[in-house]
């Protein structure tokens, strides 16, 4: 019993030191997982067993995986694919990590306040950068302005979530509110407009999933909207990128549409198991851009990695094969956190709801970018995750 505590214990503090420094820094992240992976070897050595993970996800996570590694195994250049598989198979272990090892109250409230730290710090310094810097586009510490408003969008949830959460100290609740606010400000200030839209599909969904809550979610959504109109009259910038959302003449929305229908004709020529991981790249700038495409690979510019559309990028570097799987495994958590969240009809925003969220908005992200294969995001989003996951359990003893 006591080598099952201690496990616990220092699990605990790996998720712990994960929620604060997953969205800071890739190279802390990366050391938690290792420690983490080395804690849950020794243990499982020294007892001959493996800790209690949930079967049916890893049920999933393996079918999926296994799908991976046969596309990977047709890959064009298949070294280059195995190593993306084996890379996208330690994302998950921060949603392992955290659904198995936050068990109490206490460590779900320490995790949130982790959390809440890491987003407040990561909002300060994309708003610091704009507007002292004077750095085009916000990006605090992802180093993108492309990955840093999705991290903003899954920032905004949980911190929603962290606000109404009556066992979080009263203090935190209320930092955790203003802490939203400046993470809708460095938001708007990333100037990703596929987080823009996501971030208006996760509020529609948000209302037609609270119905019982009609006025406070109007609320909720006059304080967003004041917020969005302040930002746009202080910033022409922001103005401007608005503007070109649906503009069919902006360089870089006819770019995504050639790169889309090229992704189309690599699929065209790969249906079943596509190109393999990790081989867009050579495919786009070598066989299938267009003579149309302006954004081409040369000495100054390396050249598009990604079809700009997660789907699409699962389908030409994996066939039906890469398509399926992909829709599987998202699928599988949208319906899980949809029965998590009508289990928790005492909250205005659920632990469910909450990951239903995010997950939505990134398949909402994902019909303009790539962001499935960026490693510090999804490790971000697994770890969001498996925090909900936990959440559900814990609240539903206090």
């Amino acid at each position: 019993m006591s080598i099952k505590i201690s496990l616990d214990s220092a699990m605990y503090k790996v998720v712990l030191f994960m929620a604060l420094v997953v969205p800071l820094s890739t190279a802390a992240a990366s050391i938690a997982i290792c420690l983490g992976t080395l804690f849950i070897v020794g243990w499982s050595l020294k007892n001959k067993s493996l800790p209690q993970f949930d079967s049916e996800v890893l049920g999933v996570l393996a079918t999926y995986l296994v799908c991976q590694i046969f596309i990977a195994a047709l890959s064009l250049e298949p070294s280059i694919s195995f190593r993306e598989v084996f890379g996208e198979l330690h994302r998950f272990f921060p949603l392992i990590f955290a659904m198995t090892f936050i068990k109490k109250r206490e460590q779900l409230c320490g995790v949130m306040i982790a959390t809440l730290l890491a987003a407040l710090i990561n909002s300060a310094a994309g708003i610091y950068q704009y507007f002292v810097m004077d750095a085009p586009r916000a990006y605090g510490f992802t180093n993108t302005p492309t990955t840093y408003g999705p991290v903003m969008i899954m920032q905004l949830p949980i911190l929603i979530f962290i606000a109404q959460l009556k066992i979080m100290p009263q203090l935190c609740r209320g930092v955790s509110i203003l802490t939203a606010g400046l993470t809708l400000l460095a938001l708007l200030l990333s100037m990703t407009r596929a987080s823009w839209l996501a971030l208006g599909g996760m509020i529609i969904i948000f209302v037609a999933l609270n119905k019982n809550y009609r006025f406070i979610t109007a609320k909720i959504c006059a304080g967003l909207t004041t917020i969005l109109l302040i930002a746009s009259l202080v910033s022409p910038q922001i103005q401007d990128r608005f503007s070109t959302i649906f503009d069919a003449n902006f360089q870089s929305n006819t770019e995504r549409v050639l790169m889309w229908k090229s992704a189309i004709n690599i699929f065209s020529d790969y249906p079943i198991h596509g190109i393999g991981q990790e081989m867009f790249y050579e495919a786009y700038n070598e066989q299938y851009i267009l003579p149309e495409a302006k954004e081409k690979a040369n000495e100054k510019r390396n050249g598009h990695t990604q079809p700009h559309n997660d789907i699409l990028n699962a389908t030409c570097e994996g066939g039906l094969i890469g398509l399926a799987s992909f829709i599987g495994l998202y699928a599988y958590f949208l319906w899980r956190f949809f029965n998590q969240l009508k289990r928790e009809k005492e909250f205005i925003l659920s632990a469910g709801l909450t990951a239903f969220l995010i997950v939505a908005a990134l398949m909402i992200e994902g019909l303009m970018n790539t962001y499935t294969n960026m490693t510090s995001l999804m490790r971000e989003f697994w770890l969001l995750a498996g925090m909900m996951i936990a959440a559900e359990n814990i609240l539903k003893k206090n």
